[in-house]
């Protein structure tokens, strides 16, 4: 009798449903992003291959229940002939999550979406020892949770003082989020340790005697959510938005290295610890 192999469904984003012989059909978008004529186009996949109804992941990926197993290659085809995009599951590089970042939201500080179409193109879908979730996170407020996934990126603003220009009002440290500043010896001085660099002192000085400084994305590795989940440490600072391709390449490159066979991000920085894996990430950025 002749076997037959099943296709690595996981691989174009569909996942076996606990019924038998039906898939989850997962469609991926760009930083959380569609069109009005791209949900028509959902709509219409709905229909024809599944139940009719439509599913919003956590991670703002489309899922389309009900899809027959044998309607696999017709359905990918479907999403591609279509113009849009088949997810990624499995040990690969995850759809990229982003939250909207400068472009509308009033406390964004880096433009988001810009850099999660960069990174899905470069990235999504990278074969690798495990599944690599990637979060960006346009300010502080860290909405995307950044620091929860494998890799995050959070933006970030340094707040620099012009004390020839301050008239110690105090409103920067009335409205300091972190707490992080406060008026001595009439002087206006910041706490480097409890800075948030969420950029809420620079927008609110009525003066203009806080600018900004560096600007970029503070990184954290080996975050995870799920039955055991944990924080990621952060490996860097005010990474310009131009370089942060860059530092993700060398993060999988180190996290590839390091790992001895199909341990998440967080289980290889457990093991060899962060000193070392920072040390590995300079080392291919070098």
């Amino acid at each position: 009798m002749e076997m037959t192999t099943k296709p690595d469904y996981k691989k174009y984003g569909f996942i076996p449903q606990r019924q038998k012989g039906l898939l989850l059909m997962r469609v991926r978008n760009r930083a959380g992003n569609l069109s009005a004529q791209d949900l028509n186009k959902i709509a219409d996949l709905a229909q024809r291959f599944g139940t009719g109804e439509v599913h919003l992941t956590m991670r703002q990926g489309i899922e389309i229940p009900g899809v027959k197993e044998e309607r696999f290659a017709e359905a990918l085809q479907a999403i591609r002939d279509v113009g849009l995009l088949p997810a990624v599951c499995g040990a690969r590089v995850r759809p990229i999550v982003a939250c909207p970042g400068n472009s509308t939201c009033p406390y964004g500080l880096q433009n988001t979406r810009i850099l999660a179409e960069e990174l899905d193109e470069q990235f999504v879908g990278r074969d690798l020892p495990a599944k690599t979730k990637v979060a960006i996170s346009g300010c502080p407020n860290s909405c995307t949770k950044p620091q929860a996934n494998d890799i995050g990126f959070k933006g970030a603003v340094e707040p620099l003082i012009e004390q020839n220009v301050c008239v110690k009002c105090g409103a920067c440290v009335k409205r300091c989020p972190a707490q992080a500043m406060k008026i001595e010896n009439e002087k206006l001085t910041i706490d480097d340790q409890k800075c948030l660099a969420c950029g809420v002192c620079t927008r609110l000085c009525p003066k203009q005697a806080l600018s900004v400084g560096q600007s970029g994305y503070h990184v954290y590795v080996g975050g995870k959510g799920g039955r055991y989940s944990g924080e990621g440490v952060n490996i860097a600072a005010f990474v310009p938005a131009d370089q942060a391709a860059v530092y993700l390449e060398a993060i999988l490159a180190a996290y590839k290295e390091l790992t001895d066979g199909k341990e998440r991000l967080m289980s290889v920085i457990g093991k060899v610890g962060k000193e070392v894996f920072v040390a590995k990430v300079a080392e291919k950025l070098s």
